[in-house]
């Protein structure tokens, strides 16, 4: 039983045979979250603020992002992140006076998935289940105890949570991928 429990919370690491294959999730990955931080660099200073208001899964700040944001790449950015995102500007970091796309929570998340199939591409991994479900609990205790508590996380902890879910959830993928072509 202890074994079990140990073999489940185990995360074993060795390094891959060199395929430019395994590197194609981290360049996609890698490519979205230049997009996020130069996305709020293509507007003028001070001038995308999404407010508090939007919810996730629906285009509530299509309109402002449409009026807005005048670069076509960087609008689909930030109509992505609109379906995506809740988008509230107090849960978001700003880069030169600009709201980036995304929320520090998810911003991290995507950070996690390119630092995550990084380690994919160049490591086998073979992680327990256990371990896994263990490094995505910090993200939603912080988002539950957000959503039914007066606590107000940090965007300090939100983006730690996020990359921690994100990487661990690219161990994942990487490990299944790997898994499937081999």
């Amino acid at each position: 039983m202890w074994e079990q429990l140990l073999d489940s919370l185990t995360l074993d690491m060795r390094r891959r045979k060199k395929s430019l294959l395994a590197f194609v999730p981290f360049i996609i990955a890698m490519v979205w979250v230049i997009l996020l931080f130069i996305s709020p660099l293509t507007q003028a200073s001070g001038t995308i603020y999404l407010g508090n208001q939007g919810k996730v899964s629906l285009p509530d700040n299509a309109h402002n992002i449409t009026v807005e944001v005048q670069n076509p790449v960087a609008r689909a950015v930030y109509l992505i992140g609109d379906i995506m995102c809740h988008q509230h500007a107090d849960r978001s970091f700003f880069i030169d006076g600009n709201q980036m796309p995304f929320c520090a929570r998810c911003t991290g998340i995507f950070l996690g998935l390119a630092f995550g199939f990084l380690i994919g591409a160049l490591y086998d991994i073979r992680m327990g289940p256990l371990l896994y479900f263990i490094m995505i609990i910090p993200l939603g205790l912080d988002g539950t105890l957000q959503l039914i508590t007066p606590y107000e996380s940090t965007n300090f902890i939100r983006i730690v949570t996020g990359m921690l879910t994100g990487t661990f959830s690219a161990l994942v993928f990487a490990y299944i991928f790997s898994d499937y072509s081999s």
